[in-house]
């Protein structure tokens, strides 16, 4: 163990480079996410009291006929 610590073996740096990698791997794997369900995060389906179904875009705020 004393060898260990002669290596600086358990250095800040390490940890640090660690924490960067962990980090960028969570927000890639996020970022797939978001684009894979791009469709499911921005519309929404909206179905009127006549039986109209609109389609809602949560990003613009604007309401529009379904086709």
């Amino acid at each position: 163990m004393k060898k260990l610590k002669e290596l600086d073996f358990f250095s800040h740096n390490l940890v640090k480079k660690r924490n960067f990698f962990v980090n960028l791997l969570i927000l890639s794997s996020l970022c797939f996410v978001f684009f894979k369900n791009i469709e499911k995060i921005r519309y929404s389906h909206v179905t009127s009291e006549e039986g109209k179904e609109y389609i809602y875009d949560r990003f613009s705020s604007t309401l529009r006929l379904s086709k």
